[in-house]
């Protein structure tokens, strides 16, 4: 890899918009009249799933490797409770910049993140609820970027955002705007290694862990691993409209609705995954989708 190649990953959910951003940014730089590739990693998973998406861009030359993004300049997190799943900042380079979607002031996500990078964190879900009305962060985070590390202008979004998003191309890019005045810099020095707070993550066994003739059933969407992670949103129900159909229990793809004790149906949010499916099934609207906390 050249020197001059920038490398960027990003972190999100389905349904967040991380590949989006990936592609709204090589098309901006590429407006520039850089090269750059952007493509995502994900595999079958529903809405609230950690994706992964990436861009490389070069001022100089053509891009030709294709492999996933392993020593990132940049890392940009769209999803906050990532932070605690996912060792976010693994392979960040020394000097990189993480961006972070949080609440938390930066003094606090200082506390989390050790490591010679430089740190950008903005309110984006706040932001896009407000100028967008639903929590999608994707082109929210984008102003966050260009502020942290200035790889591209935020003028150059101005037309892939309106061919992307046609008529909400003015909305999305007062969104970028907004979040680029809105995020808070700083640099986090320390002479010590790198480094994440601590968190669990589930494993699956490998194939050389396994007894010959044995095969391995508790594995994906199953109880031991917490798929509740994954979402961004939950279901609650509202009793007064609720007529105890168990239509939502019916159609939950994760099998986490059941009947209670009082007759009414509730999810499992261990295991849920915030897809939103018993709320649009719902024909009573008992149920609406809650953001997580």
């Amino acid at each position: 890899m050249k020197q001059d190649t920038i490398e960027i990953r990003w972190h999100g959910r389905g349904g967040q918009g991380a590949v989006t951003s990936a592609e709204m940014t090589a098309l901006a730089a590429v407006h520039e009249d850089k090269f750059a590739q952007a493509f995502p990693s994900f595999g079958p998973e529903r809405r609230g799933a950690p994706v992964l998406a990436f861009n490389r861009i070069s001022p100089s030359h053509a891009i030709r490797n294709r492999a996933g993004v392993t020593k990132p300049d940049i890392v940009v997190v769209l999803d906050p409770g990532l932070v605690t799943l996912i060792n976010v900042t693994d392979g960040l380079k020394p000097g990189g910049s993480l961006i972070v979607n949080s609440t938390k002031a930066i003094e606090e996500l200082q506390q989390e993140f050790t490591g010679d990078w430089k740190l950008a964190v903005v309110d984006a879900a706040s932001i896009a609820r407000k100028l967008l009305g639903v929590n999608i962060v994707n082109t929210t985070m984008l102003g966050a970027m260009i502020k942290a590390t200035g790889i591209v202008k935020l003028e150059s979004f101005a037309a892939p955002l309106e061919h992307r998003f046609g008529a909400r191309a003015k909305a999305n890019f007062n969104a970028c705007s907004a979040a680029f005045d809105a995020t808070v810099l700083s640099e986090i020095t320390t002479s010590g290694p790198k480094k994440q707070k601590s968190f669990k993550v589930d494993k699956v066994p490998g194939w050389r862990d396994l007894l010959v003739g044995c095969a391995v059933t508790d594995i994906g969407n199953t109880k031991r691993f917490c798929t509740g992670d994954w979402k961004s949103q939950h279901p609650e129900w509202d009793n007064t409209k609720c007529i105890k159909c168990g239509i939502c229990s019916l159609f939950c793809p994760e099998a986490c609705i059941h009947e209670q004790a009082d007759w009414y149906f509730r999810a499992d949010l261990f295991f849920c995954k915030g897809c939103g499916i018993c709320a649009h099934e719902c024909w009573t609207q008992a149920i609406k989708m809650v953001e997580e906390a």
